[in-house]
């Protein structure tokens, strides 16, 4: 797994629409980060067809803890047309990142977890239960 300072993975995540908005809406997300800069890919389900899941690209930066990128859809139905921007902070253990999303005039919330295999888990326990 990449270090805490490198978002490089699979994430899961979520994002929520202000009150009676929309539902709370999960995602996956495939990162590379590479000198600051963030790229991948999200899917997520088609809110307005229900067929085959919404594709999207991110590009943006990180810098620090602080997170930001640009969602591009690539695939899915009519309604996806506008990029929609997320800004947000990456923990301390650089396993969680939350934030804010937005588009136009309406943004929402998002939180991100970064997956960890279950090799990886163990290692991390032995690690503490060692330093204990």
């Amino acid at each position: 797994m990449p270090g805490k300072d490198d978002l490089s993975g699979q994430w899961d995540g979520h994002f929520d629409y202000p009150a009676g908005a929309g539902p709370s809406t999960a995602f996956l997300a495939n990162i590379q980060h590479k000198g600051g800069r963030i790229t991948g890919t999200i899917i997520e389900p088609d809110l307005y067809s229900g067929a085959a899941p919404a594709e999207a690209r991110i590009v943006g930066v990180a810098a620090g803890q602080n997170i930001d990128f640009t969602k591009t859809y690539t695939r899915a139905s009519r309604g996806y047309e506008n990029p929609v921007d997320y800004v947000g902070q990456l923990s301390g253990d650089g396993n969680r990142i939350t934030g804010m999303w937005s588009i136009y005039e309406m943004n929402g919330t998002f939180e991100m977890t970064r997956q960890i295999d279950i090799e990886e888990s163990v290692e991390r326990k032995e690690t503490v239960e060692i330093e204990q």
